[in-house]
């Protein structure tokens, strides 16, 4: 379907949940529109972590409106998940205090890891809580919470899969779809990547161009919230029905924690 607005065409994107559109003008000119999206998008594009905010506008039924430049280029695949380029975007995200500044102002929560299990579990369907298998990880979880301090909590953007980044035809790339973002461990991301993407081989490597220390207490991190990753993409994937990708990601934990109990 395909709604105009001041001249302005909107063509829906497929999978995008309904609030992502392909904007056109009549000159030809594109822009990406989102509805009801976070707040701190212009502070994210001015760190040049989010492509560049055109507007934001207020629809007749409440919904907000923001318009971002569209982006010619593609989304990066797995294997363009060891880019450099995405190393230094993390850290400008995960070190900006006003990014974690403002969130608090929106009334964002600093969450423990105790915290995230909790929403997790509130979040989970009945099938998902049934699923006996993903329930003795949760149990495990629990037993064994990282150390976590509130006051080095940063912004995290929650959702770091590869198809929430672009690259431009210029080389640019790009953090897109901030709808997942909170305040929690930086370890929240990093470990995303690093149990998704990144061969054990060149975690250390990894971790030293991050600029974390590779000892027990990271790794163990790491293998937390790794699983804790799992976890987050299968709920992702089965609020959007998408069985596939729900079992690939059961799948990539169960490997997963094969892979870091032969490690220990």
């Amino acid at each position: 379907m395909t709604v105009s607005d001041q001249e302005l065409t909107m063509t829906p994107l497929r999978g995008k949940s309904g609030k992502a559109f392909i904007g056109q003008y009549p000159n030809g000119e594109k822009i990406f529109i989102k509805l009801n999206t976070t707040p701190i998008l212009p502070a994210l594009a001015k760190e040049q972590i989010a492509p560049q905010l055109l507007w934001v506008r207020r629809t007749g039924n409440g919904d907000t409106m923001s318009a971002q430049e569209w982006l010619d280029g593609r989304i990066l695949t797995k294997e363009d998940m060891g880019s450099k380029q995405i190393v230094h975007i993390l850290l400008r995200l995960h070190k900006s205090r006003p990014l974690v500044n403002q969130l608090l102002q929106l009334n964002y929560k600093i969450e423990n890891p105790y915290d995230l299990l909790v929403d997790w579990e509130k979040n989970a369907p009945l099938q998902i809580q049934e699923n006996t298998y993903l329930q003795s990880i949760v149990k495990e979880l629990k037993r064994s919470l990282p150390e976590f301090r509130s006051e080095v909590a940063t912004i995290v953007h929650g959702d770091i899969k590869h198809s929430n980044w672009v690259i431009t035809t210029s080389g640019m790339i790009y953090l897109v779809d901030w709808d997942s973002v909170r305040l929690t461990d930086r370890m929240y991301d990093v470990a995303f990547l690093l149990s998704h993407y990144i061969p054990y081989s060149r975690w250390q490597e990894w971790l030293h161009y991050y600029g974390y220390k590779d000892n027990e207490k990271v790794r163990q991190k790491i293998i937390w919230y790794g699983q804790f990753s799992y976890l987050s993409q299968i709920l992702n994937c089965f609020d959007k029905r998408d069985m596939e990708h729900v079992n690939q990601e059961i799948y990539g934990l169960r490997k997963f924690r094969e892979l870091v109990s032969k490690k220990k």
